[in-house]
């Protein structure tokens, strides 16, 4: 008897789940404890880190030998420790946690942004289009010449339209500009240029949080159950904390590049989106130091194989692991626990799929013994 109990629970989805639950629960603690860890270690080297940056960027042979001097540094060396110590402060896992539920807000905002154009865009291609009537008959289209016209087109009233065409053509054209290199630079930054001010007041007054962030926040840190349950939501919890500690890197390295240039260490600024892209590896670049960046910008006027080299810093969690043993032993310990719940989960997903379907076969279509037909 109980052999057979032992193997009807052992096909139960539901009580597979909830041991799947408790597996989870059991192992929150030591997630927990190892991001607690690798944040602390990057709020601790992230000092070093952008110093040693900063000095391969004026051993470049383009910065001005009396900014190699010193002459004024004291000032920019305010600046740059007050941006990542403000930064620091919001690499934890609370801060994080926020970040990520704000990164994640944004990206359905855009989904939902981008069904709506399409809808809106298929509503007004349907009313523009006129709706004409159908009439079907017996009569060949030979007798109906309304029916085939347009389908034989005139040769006269083609040639004369090509010739319209041209001629329309030759008039709308615009003549060719030749443009300096100076003005293609000018127009390469002009966007970052514009949206530089901005995103600095964002950084230099810390990302400060709106009231619903902060009400998230008191939740986060006052709720009991600060981490999922369940594998897959758990999984998504660490993959949320990456997403943000990458954000937080991003902001910076672009708060710290507007320092720069004001500085006359880097000559150019490079759009976030630029930086972005870099980070996430859609945009290649060439060898340089840890945590900088060197992409070679084309420019499409001047000469072949003529491009602008620009100089940036770009603070990227994988650099900072490759310069320190033990951020990189802490990276694999989490990815160890990484791999286990993605185990955890192909299992979660198996059993949730037979609950699913004990349900339908329970409450849609149940089972019924069929009795067989008196002859």
């Amino acid at each position: 008897m109980e052999v057979h109990s032992e193997s009807r629970h052992r096909h139960d989805p539901d009580l597979q789940l909830e041991r799947l639950a408790k597996r989870c629960r059991s192992l929150s603690p030591s997630i927990y404890r190892e991001q607690a860890l690798y944040l602390q270690i990057v709020r601790d080297q992230l000092p070093k880190a952008v110093r040693t940056a900063i000095k391969h960027l004026l051993c470049d042979r383009d910065v001005d030998a009396r900014i190699r001097r010193g002459d004024g540094l004291k000032s920019i060396h305010l600046r740059v420790d007050a941006l990542v110590q403000k930064t620091t402060t919001l690499i934890t896992v609370e801060q994080l946690l926020v970040t990520a539920d704000r990164l994640r807000a944004d990206a359905q905002r855009s989904r939902l942004l981008q069904v709506q154009a399409i809808a809106s865009s298929s509503e007004t291609l349907v009313a523009s289009e006129p709706c004409h009537e159908i009439h079907l008959g017996l009569s060949l289209p030979l007798d109906r010449p309304d029916l085939i016209d347009g389908l034989v087109p005139d040769p006269q009233s083609s040639d004369r339209g090509g010739a319209e065409a041209d001629q329309s053509s030759n008039e709308e054209q615009p003549p060719i500009q030749e443009a300096t290199e100076l003005d293609l630079l000018r127009s390469l930054f002009v966007l970052a240029s514009e949206s530089m001010e901005t995103r600095e007041a964002q950084v230099s007054s810390g990302e400060a949080m709106t009231p619903s962030e902060s009400s998230l926040l008191r939740s986060v840190s006052s709720s009991n159950q600060l981490m999922p349950a369940s594998p897959s939501d758990l999984l998504a919890w660490i993959e949320g904390l990456d997403a943000a500690l990458c954000r937080r890197l991003r902001n910076l390295s672009h708060a710290l590049n507007v320092e720069l240039m004001r500085a006359g260490i880097i000559r150019s600024l490079l759009p976030i989106q630029l930086l972005e892209a870099a980070m996430n590896g859609q945009l290649p670049s060439q060898a340089s130091q840890s945590n900088l960046l060197r992409l070679h910008l084309p420019l499409p006027v001047a000469a072949d194989e003529q491009s602008f080299e620009s100089h940036c810093l770009l603070l990227r969690s994988s650099e900072l692991e490759f310069d320190h043993p033990s951020l990189r032993r802490c990276r694999e310990r989490i990815q160890q626990q990484r791999r286990y719940l993605s185990t955890l989960v192909v299992k979660e997903r198996h059993w949730q799929r037979r609950s699913s379907t004990r349900e339908v076969q329970t409450h849609w279509w149940p089972n019924r013994t069929e009795i067989p037909p008196r002859h």
